[in-house]
């Protein structure tokens, strides 16, 4: 079952128009760009996950830093 990107309600098939219709807030897209549009998201997670992870080890760099004697640094 397709999930709409917009507000992850449930979308159907409408055989008429060629689209998936979501049932709550009537966001209507063919199937192409629906996978598009949910690869666009996914490429977006994925790269704001990288920043998180560089946050994350240039944290850990300055604590093993910090943590060091002063003869060390």
């Amino acid at each position: 079952m397709a999930r709409c990107p917009e507000c992850a309600g449930k979308m159907t098939y409408n055989p008429n128009t060629k689209s998936m219709v979501c049932n709550s807030c009537g966001l209507s897209l063919t199937r192409h760009e629906l996978d598009s549009y949910w690869r666009k998201i996914k490429d977006q997670n994925l790269s704001d996950l990288d920043e998180v992870q560089k946050k994350r080890n240039r944290r850990k760099d300055w604590l093993e830093w910090y943590s060091k004697s002063k003869d060390e640094k």
